[in-house]
């Protein structure tokens, strides 16, 4: 006797394999009531999205391409999950982005800072503030010009014997010590080569180093050619250059005598 094979239309086997994955995926995500009574599980869209592609690959396909496809999609829903909710995941990492603003950046950067370095050479280059002071506050007693028949190359400030001489501007000790007709004598340059001259002092503070306006540097006395206590002051635009008249020179820089 031959026995003959039953054989299922295709449309009829595929359908049939359907409605059985379809049961079956019903039962594993817990699609279905879990008692009598009981209202259906909530299931993530995502997966409710690979399960229905899944569904058409296998019952285009068959079984085999059902296997295929949750393969791939179990690490593209855990790559999706993963880049949704960590921060950290994305495109184009921080690294990148550092590498890029690092090339970009370094001109722009060596810009201000050669501007920034510009400017400090500048202002470590600029001359200080020129600021002069009355060298000393007693009351004038003899002028600027000629008398007797010579150069009276500065002017007379009388004060008390031992009252302080200051210096007038900013400068250095160029010298200190005995001179005749002046009796000691000091002389100071600027930092423009202006250089002030005091004479008959009594005593030195100071002998040499910089000073600062407004510096005790001496004593008020009457050694040399002097009738009596005065502060001798003179001023010349440059170091043993001719003498110019202290008043106008002052009052010029804000300091009247």
């Amino acid at each position: 006797m031959t026995l003959r094979r039953s054989a299922m239309p295709p449309v009829r086997r595929h359908r049939s394999i359907g409605r059985a994955l379809r049961a079956g995926l019903r039962t594993a995500l817990h699609l279905r009531p879990s008692g009598p009574s009981g209202p259906p599980r909530a299931v993530a869209p995502a997966v409710l999205a690979s399960v229905t592609a899944v569904v058409g690959l296998v019952i285009a396909t068959g079984a085999s391409a059902e296997a295929h496809s949750l393969t791939g999609a179990r690490p593209a829903a855990a790559t999706a999950a993963t880049t949704a909710t960590d921060p950290t995941v994305s495109l184009v990492s921080e690294a990148d982005i550092a590498k890029a603003m690092a090339a970009v950046d370094p001109p722009h950067r060596d810009a201000r800072r050669s501007s920034g370095s510009s400017r400090a050479s500048r202002s470590s280059h600029r001359a200080p503030l020129h600021r002069w002071v009355r060298p000393n506050y007693g009351p004038l007693s003899s002028p600027f010009g000629y008398r007797w028949g010579r150069l009276h190359a500065g002017i007379d400030l009388a004060g008390p014997y031992g009252s302080p001489i200051l210096a007038a501007t900013d400068g250095c000790i160029t010298y200190a010590g005995p001179e005749e007709g002046y009796g000691e004598v000091m002389k100071i340059t600027d930092w423009d080569g202006t250089e002030t001259l005091y004479g008959h002092m009594s005593a030195f503070v100071k002998t040499s180093g910089c000073v600062k306006a407004g510096q005790v540097i001496a004593r008020v006395g009457s050694a040399g050619d002097a009738t009596g206590a005065h502060l001798h002051f003179e001023v010349h635009l440059q170091p043993g250059g001719a003498p110019v008249d202290p008043i106008p020179f002052l009052a010029k820089h804000g300091v009247y005598i």
